[in-house]
């Protein structure tokens, strides 16, 4: 027996798929159960400090003025 992730186009592929569930050929598993791809952001929340992250703006802020600055 496999799982399978499957994305429904349509309501009539839906109407397939409860077709083939209800001559017990397939098993419908809710959406929950399904893996959802998480967010990078919500993956690397927490991974650094608060104050380490403060650090990192204050040096990306003065790159950006160093930057602004150049005269070539």
């Amino acid at each position: 027996m496999q799982t399978l992730l499957v994305e429904v186009k349509d309501n009539t592929g839906l109407k397939i798929l409860q077709d083939l569930e209800q001559a017990n050929i397939i098993k419908l598993l809710p959406s929950a159960k399904v893996n959802k791809p998480v967010k990078l952001s919500q993956k690397l929340r927490g991974s650094i400090s608060k104050e380490t992250a403060k650090q990192m703006q204050i040096e990306v802020e003065q790159m950006r003025k160093e930057w602004q600055q150049r005269d070539i």
